[in-house]
């Protein structure tokens, strides 16, 4: 794979984490939560919004109309660093600290959906206005 297309996933996983994080400063009554290093992406995590979905749903719009990236990666992307971040954080720091670790990664891969859309909505654009 091109050393381009790699840092093109580097920047969607990333745009993925801050649209899961960036909600936590603007969106009221969120429950603040201790983690052990990781404190902002739980607090994302467990009190993902519609404005998390918005965002996910962007950075797979963005990044598909920009690149020529597939949409299943790109949606694949956004959601990429999160079960990294689980392992670690359950290997390195607290081994109880994620007991449902499985319904865990389902979420995250459910939470790759409005990427996905996103992406392929994109792609439907770019070639509309081509």
């Amino acid at each position: 794979m091109k050393q381009k297309n790699w840092l093109l996933y580097l920047l969607t996983t990333v745009l993925g984490v801050l649209s899961i994080i960036l909600p936590v400063f603007f969106h009221a009554g969120l429950k603040h939560y201790e983690s052990l290093i990781f404190d902002l992406i739980r607090i994302g995590i467990e009190g993902i919004s519609m404005w998390s979905f918005a965002f996910l749903f962007s950075t797979g719009f963005v990044m598909r109309s920009f690149t020529k990236l597939p949409g299943w990666k790109i949606g694949l992307a956004t959601m990429a660093l999160f079960p990294v971040i689980a392992i670690i954080e359950l290997t390195i720091f607290d081994s109880t600290s994620h007991n449902l670790l499985p319904i865990e990664f389902i979420l995250y891969a459910i939470y790759t959906i409005p990427g996905i859309i996103g992406a392929y909505i994109g792609q439907g654009v770019q070639r509309f206005t081509k």
